[in-house]
């Protein structure tokens, strides 16, 4: 190698490193575009992730009341039932009774 290859030599090198450099800057703009837009994605996810389980409290407290609602909707119609029988029951020993007191 003589001296005056050295400074075409070093002139390569320092733009193949410059080029080398160029390259590696794109890339970290590349992967600084990701990271922000990763960032974005993941702030999206956590707010629809709040919201889910926003919702999700709430058709629990709404199966909650329901089931309640279903229980004393059954427990009525059950009492009704009763009291319906019992007027039903009353009301034929009341013709039983007037039956008897015609044929005498």
């Amino acid at each position: 190698m003589t001296n005056a290859d050295q400074p075409q030599d070093i002139t390569g090198r320092l733009e193949d490193i410059d080029r080398r450099l160029e390259a590696l800057g794109d890339e970290i703009d590349l992967a600084r575009t990701i990271e922000s837009g990763i960032r974005v994605e993941v702030r999206t996810t956590s707010q629809r992730t709040a919201s889910l389980e926003q919702t999700v409290a709430q058709l629990r407290d709404i199966a909650r009341d329901h089931q309640l609602a279903l229980r004393l909707i059954t427990q009525n119609a059950e009492r009704d039932r009763q009291v319906f029988q019992s007027e039903i029951r009353r009301v034929w020993e009341y013709l039983l009774g007037q039956s008897s007191n015609g044929n005498s």
